[in-house]
This record gives structure tokens, sequence and C-alpha cells, in this order.
């Protein structure tokens, strides 16, 4: 009988580049990870293992995911079971949410979505899902949220009143300011927190598809249509539907989602019969919804059955006292995953961030700091090597276009001598032993640079 590990997950899956992909990025989170291929198997790992969660294929080559399903809670009630599908059926997936299914992944599964999941799982946002008072989450860290501002604190007060109720709530803010990480801690907190939550994407989903995708089809009602599929909304039952980027969502399918809202019914493409579901809807937008009223493109009735409570977020500029913070948070958090020794960000790398423009918020510095795990060897990263880190590669977050790199390197460096300058009030002395150089160095940088030394420098 084989040992039965702390944190070990099974997975339940035919195909073997899943199987392998899952146990590979479990590892990185430090777990214990086992595969079977199929049904007979993965019932006798799961009995020798007793597993504290099992990652579960919906169509296995010797059996039904959903009767694996009712074994597993059979033998251990509670184990929570994610079930997995690349083609689920509407009775397949109802039924694996019947008998208990945690929650739903769709193949390809990606590394941050089974991540969320596995989170969510392990780490709830509060201990036996009890509420708290709102000192208790003020800081955010029993939300998986990070920041002390100002304006991090009220969002955290937000969170906690919207979560027990059952009110809609728009979540507004720039591309990559944590949109989805708050309607998750909504989630976490309230009383279906036990439910699926489902997210789906309205930009990324062809407006051909998107009714297909959140309400569903039936076999052969378009071209490809190839099986009866479950839309997001019946995926959700019980739990929530998390809209994101809903301002992209076309005029045609507003009206369909207005009709839904209004009479708690859904009704498949290809079909005459209207399903009853039981969702609590989430949004989240990067536009100004009034301004898209105004243009024509965006509902206001519409607008208002979603915006019950808005919770707007601040971009990263205008909170910069949670860089430091954030910083720290996602460097750790990056080596822990990439199976680096932690590192630590020196006091003027800490500068070189504060300076930076942001323009990707959140999840630009969560990226830099995924790139200063993995490149930087040393355990203290100095602004040197964050310099250097940022010149190597431009990421998606710049929006100016590809530049020389010798531009690139010139413009940060002219901003950071400028910035420490300023600093230091003139005294090119302290700055040039700031930057660890020689001061005759500093005037030629300067010089270089094009920085006027100030007309009444102090040594």
């Amino acid at each position: 009988m084989l040992d039965a590990a702390l944190g070990a997950i099974l997975v339940i899956d035919d195909d073997e580049g899943v199987r392998k992909t899952s146990v590979d990025l479990l590892a990185t989170r430090g777990h214990q990870a086992y595969a079977a291929s199929t049904v007979r198997e993965g019932l006798r790992m799961f009995t020798e293992l007793r597993p504290a969660l099992v990652l579960l294929d919906l169509k296995l080559p010797d059996g039904a995911g959903v009767d694996v399903l009712r074994e597993l809670q059979r033998q251990a009630p509670g184990t929570p079971v994610v079930v997995i599908s690349g083609q689920g059926s509407v009775s397949d997936a109802v039924e694996a949410m019947k008998v208990g299914a945690t929650d739903f992944l769709e193949k390809p599964v990606s590394r941050d979505r089974l991540f969320r999941v596995l989170d969510r799982i392990f780490h709830p946002a509060l201990p036996g899902g009890e509420a708290a008072d709102v000192d208790t989450v003020a800081d955010g860290s029993r939300l998986g949220m990070v920041g002390s501002s100002e304006a991090m604190r009220r969002i955290y007060q937000l969170v906690e009143m919207a979560s027990p109720t059952r009110c809609r709530v728009l979540i507004s803010g720039e591309s990559g300011t944590g949109k989805e990480l708050i309607a998750r801690a909504i989630h976490a907190l309230s009383p279906r927190r036990d439910r699926p939550f489902v997210e789906t994407n309205c930009a990324a989903i062809p407006s051909e598809l998107i009714e297909s995708e959140m309400f569903g089809h039936m076999k052969g009602s378009f071209t490809g249509a190839t099986a009866d599929r479950i839309g997001k909304f019946e995926a959700a039952t019980g739990g929530t539907l998390f809209l994101d980027e809903i301002g992209d969502m076309s005029l045609v399918t507003q009206a369909k989602l207005l009709r839904v809202l209004q009479e708690g019914v859904v009704t498949p493409v290809g079909s005459s019969e209207p399903r009853k579901v039981d969702v609590r809807i989430l949004s989240a937008t990067s536009k100004h919804l009034p301004e898209e009223i105004a243009r024509g493109t965006f509902r206001e009735d519409l607008y208002h059955r979603i915006n019950v409570l808005t919770i707007a977020v601040p971009p990263l500029r205008s909170r910069r006292e949670d860089i430091p913070e954030l910083a720290e948070h996602f460097l750790r958090l990056a080596s822990l995953e990439n199976g680096v020794k932690p590192k630590r960000l020196a006091a003027r790398a800490v500068d070189v961030l504060m300076q930076l423009p942001w323009k990707g918020n959140v999840r630009e510095i969560r990226n830099l700091m995924e790139r200063v795990a993995i490149l930087v060897p040393n355990a203290s990263v100095s602004a040197q090597d964050l310099m250097e880190v940022l010149h190597m590669a431009s990421g998606p977050e710049d929006t100016a276009g590809a530049i020389p790199l010798r531009e690139a390197r010139s413009r940060f460096e002219r901003q950071y001598i400028v910035t420490r300058l300023h600093a230091n009030r003139g005294n090119l002395g302290d700055t040039a032993r700031e930057l660890g150089i020689e001061r005759t160095n500093l005037y030629r940088k300067m010089k270089q640079l094009g920085i006027h030394a100030p007309s009444r420098a102090r040594e």
C-alpha cells in the first residue's frame, strides 16, 4: 500500500499529455502528484493514496467520470474533486455538479486557472467559511490580495460588505489591476463559496460563438456542434458567473443577457426549452460604461441591472505605496513556482520600481518579478540587476512600440538619474555614492545623456 502524502493530488485522465503536464505543474507548487489513465487504476490509487484532491476527466476509456465521482464521494465524502473535460455533455457536467464536484475546468487547462482553483481549495479566503469583521480583512491577506494603501483598504471593505449578499457587482478598472481577483474574493466569502465560480472573457470569445458559450447549444444547431454542450450559466448554477470585459459584448447578446437576468432562465442555441438557472452575476470592465451608453454601444437597462454596487479599482500608479509590498510578494511567489532560491529586493531596486510608470498595473509588476526570479542569480536583487532585466526584453505592457535597446536604456538611465538628483536636492556627491559610481563618472554620464547639472549643485 502506498504511503498517503500530505497534499497529495491524484490526476485521472486518459490523455498522456494532460497527465504529464498536470503532474509537472502540481510539483512546482510542492504537491506530490500521481496519475492514472483508467477508472480501474484511478479507483485503486485513490483507495491507497487517500489524496487531498482529485483532478478527474469526465471522459475515460473504461467508464464515465460522473460514476467515478460518485464512488469517490462514497469512499471519502468531502474530498475535493475538480472535473475536467474537453467536450462535456449536458448530462455529464450538470450531474457532476449535483454529485458534488468542487469545480469544473475545460481543456486545455491553463496554469493560472489550475493554480487559482488550487488556491481556492487549499487556502480558502476565510477558515471554515465564516464571515469576518471588516477589520480582519482590511489588510487583504485573507482575501488573497496584496496592498495596504487607503484605496485598497476601502476595496477590502466593499468586498466584505458585498460578499454575503446576492447583489450584482460591477468591478471597473484598467487592464491588469486585479478585477478577477476581487471577483474571486467576493465568491470565496459568499454563501455560494462551495459552488462553482465560472469565468468568461466576453472580449476573447468571437461574437458568433458567445451565445453558445454563455447559454449552451444542442447537437446539430450549427456547423461544428457535434454534441450537446452546457453554457457558462448552467455550469455556474448555484454559484457565481464572472463576466469579464462585459463592455465588449455585442448589443444582440446584451439583449439576451438582460432577459436571463430578468427571468432567470436560459435557452440553449438550437433549443426551444428554457432552463432555469440560479446564478450570481459579477461583471468587470476596463471601459467607462456610461460613455459606451452615450455612444450607443451598451444598453442602459443592462448597465443598471449589473451595477447594483460598483467597485472601482485604482491603477497602480495612483497607489504607489503598494509597489514594494506587491513586488516582494510576487518575487517570493515566482521563486517558489519556478523552483529557484528566494530573493529579496535591495532598497535601491525598490527605488527603481517606484519610478516606473506601470502602464500594465499589477499584471506588469508580477511579470517583471517572475523575470527577475528566473534571470537574476543573486540572493539580493540590486538596482543594476533590475535595470538589466528591464533592458533584456520589453514586455507586452510597452504600448509605445519597439525601440532600439540602446535608446530604451538611455531613456531609463536619464529618468533614474534625474529622479535621484532631485531626491538628493542636487547633491552630486550623494547621488554618485547612491548610484555606486565615482563622481567623475556621474558627470560624464550626465553629459552623455544631456542632463544639465543643477545651477547650484552642492558637493
